[in-house]
Formats: structure tokens, sequence, C-alpha cells
């Protein structure tokens, strides 16, 4: 009778190159990683544009709420309404106070300029090519994203601001 040699002694004989168990697992410890940041940097984009259009409908709300209410609007009233307009918490949100100032457009850009008062009056009625200055305020709201992916501080640790202008009726 001829002696057969045990099961396990013939797999090592056998090469481990031809050894094929176990490959799925380490394809996807390799795999995972990468595509879990893809989708973590995706999913941090996405919220960082939704954070900024939600920013920007919060300034408009502000400037909406001091254009209707005039020139005798108080910064702290617009802050209010910019941080309540918004689901996100941690708005920073800064209001100028109303002042007279010259709107002079060059194309599709206008630049605002300090009306120039004459000694002893408080405001100027009218600027220096001859137009009537208008009372101007300026809200200006920022905030910090929380990233998905803490470790990856570089992908949303910008700060997101948004700011508008408005002429007071």
């Amino acid at each position: 009778m001829i002696a057969r040699a045990p099961a396990c002694a013939h797999a090592a004989r056998r090469p481990l190159r031809a050894d094929r168990s176990g490959i799925a697992a380490v394809e996807f410890a390799l795999v995972v990683p990468v595509i879990l940041t893809m989708f973590g940097g995706a999913a941090t984009v996405g919220l960082g544009v939704w954070a900024r259009g939600a920013l920007a409908d919060a300034v408009a709300q502000g400037a909406y709420y001091a254009s209707i209410t005039g020139p005798g609007v108080t910064p702290s009233a617009v802050q209010s309404v910019v941080r309540t307009a918004s689901t996100l918490s941690g708005i920073t949100a800064t209001v100028s106070q109303p002042a007279s100032d010259c709107a002079s457009a060059s194309g599709s850009t206008v630049r605002l300029t300090t009306a120039p008062a004459p000694t002893g009056t408080p405001a100027v009625s009218t600027c220096p090519d001859g137009t009537t200055a208008g009372v101007y305020t300026t809200i200006t709201a920022s905030y910090v994203p929380v990233s998905i992916l803490p470790a990856f501080t570089g992908l949303g640790a910008a700060t997101i601001t948004e700011s508008a202008t408005v002429r007071l009726q």
C-alpha cells in the first residue's frame, strides 16, 4: 500500500504565486480608502457650494430688509435679519452705518465714494457730478464651513464671505 502525503504537505509545496485566496480582500483594502476620500471630498465641495448659496440668500434678505426700512435702519437689526434668515449656524455679520455716498457707474462696475461734506454740514445732498447723493450701507457676512473629512482640513477650511451694498430709500 502506498502512503499518501497529508493535504497540508501538498499545499506547502505549491508556489505562493499561484495561491489566489484572499486577493479580493487585499484589493478591497487598497481601493476603499481612495473611494471614500473621493466621495468625502465631493460631499465637502457640495456642502460648500450649498453654504455659499445659503449665505448669499441671508445677505440678500438683510439687504431687502435694509432697503424697505430706509435710512433709519440700525446695523444691529440688519445683523439680526441676516442671522435668522439662514439655517447656517455661526454666521458672522457686519453692517456699516448708513452713510451718504456718491455712486458712479463704469460699465458693469459701480464705485461708491464718500460724498464731500461742506464744512459744518452733517450730510451732502449733491455729488461732484451734480447727481443726488444716496444713503448706502454695506452688509458683509462670513461663514466657516465644517469639513466632512477633518483630517483633510485643506478641503473645507476656507471662509466663505458674501457682501452686498444697498441704497436705502
